[in-house]
């Protein structure tokens, strides 16, 4: 078993390969829970222990931000963890 020491060079060149394969989007007000994998533009949506959908994002020239408009005008979200828009991701004053 070979063990790298950590130093800022080892540190710095993972930090730019190591992406996670999978992000929680969500949870629907159906309390399903969307997930993004970023390796082949797929969200999975999972419902209990069930994969209920999974969507190819590519074959249909689509991006993760319009799945996530797609839900909040279906369905919503109760919790949320990726936003379309830093505007949507930050509450204004008028909300609070």
């Amino acid at each position: 078993m070979s063990i790298q020491p950590r130093t800022p060079e080892t540190v710095s060149a993972r930090s730019r390969t190591d992406h996670p394969n999978y992000l929680l989007v969500g949870i629907d007000t159906e309390d399903a829970h969307h997930v993004y994998r970023t390796t082949d533009e797929t969200v999975h949506v999972i419902h209990g222990t069930d994969r209920t959908c999974r969507y190819n994002l590519d074959a249909h020239n689509l991006c993760i931000y319009d799945w996530i408009e797609y839900v909040k005008a279906e369905r919503g979200f109760t919790t949320q963890h990726l936003y379309s828009s830093l505007s949507t991701a930050f509450p204004n004053g008028d909300d609070q």
